[in-house]
């Protein structure tokens, strides 16, 4: 720390003896520097800044026993008022940067003239940064892209923190639908007890059935999707029949049984998937379907096969994609009408777990209107070859 006559205190760091008696003499010729110690290497220059807390230290860049950064850390953690100064030979901007990371104040390159080096301990007392001019250009464009990347990451989260408020509010609606048909039949059940006649039991089982499966169906929405966005998910697939496919995938409706009009053609078409995530991208596309239908419409499920790719194609007759959507379609939490008093239900997540699960499948999902009203949404699989094993 400052000596009570006011004078700056300074530690040199310099493994070169010439250079760090030249420091040293430096120092001694200005009367406001006091200087308190001259190490040879990194550990040296931390165990004297420990000792005497100096105001300045003058640190080399290169030296033994881990070099300028380590010094300048250890001693900025040991002596946070002590201000860093770093002289090198190296003008690079990895270098100084890797300087001024560490928490120098103050980067000069060595024949920098004594009269700079002593305003530049000066400038450092007073909070101010010293840099070479052979340095600053590189340094400042360098520090302009680190500020416009901090400002991109300010602007992400900001948009990370309004995604995660539009989900708790999707979510909550969508769980709140479901839920309130169970407790409205839990609620009656109780109620009533044995006064419900066995028409109206029984349409009470129905709904909370039809209520619970589409609570399991928006859990493993979420469970799949998550899987699939880690990094580096990988998807085992083997041959298959299309008709497994859509079997399993409407096997998770049974309160639409008769809604789903299934193409025979082509069933046998064979396909390269992994079986629940291929249904699963299905699901998504016949739940989109059932949604945007009509309750009196059906839904058209057709597979094809062109040789190349084995296709599967969902159309409903619904309003259709609104052209503001179109673009963002495959987007998380996506929605035609994203309200909360929205008509059709729909977390936002099953065409965008689609198509993960397309990209994963190394597929490909598109869309395109239906001629008469509607939508024919298509997922491509990698087709199978004849001689291929089925398991």
């Amino acid at each position: 720390m400052s000596e009570p006559n006011g004078r700056i205190t300074v530690l040199i760091a310099e493994d070169e003896p010439a250079v760090r008696s030249a420091l040293a003499d430096l120092i001694d010729i200005e009367d406001e520097l006091e200087l308190v110690g001259a190490a040879a290497d990194a550990q040296e220059a931390i165990d004297l800044a420990k000792e005497h807390l100096p105001d300045v230290a003058l640190v080399d860049v290169k030296m033994p026993a881990g070099g300028g950064t380590r010094a300048a850390r250890e001693i900025r953690s040991l002596s946070p008022t002590t201000r860093v100064v770093a002289l090198s030979a190296y003008e690079d901007r990895t270098t100084v940067l890797e300087m001024l990371r560490a928490g120098a104040a103050g980067y000069l390159v060595k024949g920098t003239s004594a009269g700079e080096i002593v305003e530049a301990i000066r400038r450092s007392v007073r909070g101010q940064a010293s840099l070479s001019t052979e340095v600053t250009a590189e340094v400042i464009h360098e520090l302009v892209e680190l500020l416009d990347r901090s400002e991109r990451m300010t602007r992400e989260l900001h948009d990370l923190d309004r995604t995660k408020s539009e989900l708790i509010q999707i979510l909550s609606h969508e769980l709140m639908s479901p839920i309130t048909v169970i407790q409205g039949a839990a609620g009656t059940i109780s109620g009533l007890g044995g006064a419900l006649s066995q028409e109206d039991a029984r349409d009470l089982a129905t709904s909370v059935s039809r209520a619970a499966d589409r609570l399991r169906r928006l859990v493993g929405n979420l469970a799949a999707t998550a899987r699939l966005d880690r990094e580096e998910a990988e998807v085992t697939t083997r041959p298959m029949l299309a008709a497994d496919v859509i079997d399993m995938a409407e096997a998770e409706f049974p309160e639409a049984e008769g809604r789903f009009r299934l193409s025979s053609r082509d069933r046998s078409v064979e396909l390269w998937g992994d079986l629940q995530l291929a249904s699963a991208a299905v699901v998504a596309l016949m739940e989109n379907a059932l949604e945007h239908s009509p309750p009196d419409e059906p839904v058209d499920v057709v597979v094809e096969a062109t040789g190349v790719e084995a296709l599967f194609h969902v159309s409903d007759r619904g309003p259709g994609v609104d052209p503001e959507v179109a673009g963002r379609i495959f987007a998380a939490f996506t929605q035609a009408d994203a309200s909360v008093t929205r008509r059709h239900e729909g977390l936002g997540i099953g065409l965008y777990l689609a198509r993960k699960i397309m990209a994963a499948h190394e597929g490909r999902i598109e869309f395109r209107a239906r001629e008469g009203g509607g939508t024919t949404f298509t997922l491509a699989f990698p087709q199978a070859a004849r001689g291929d094993t089925i398991r």
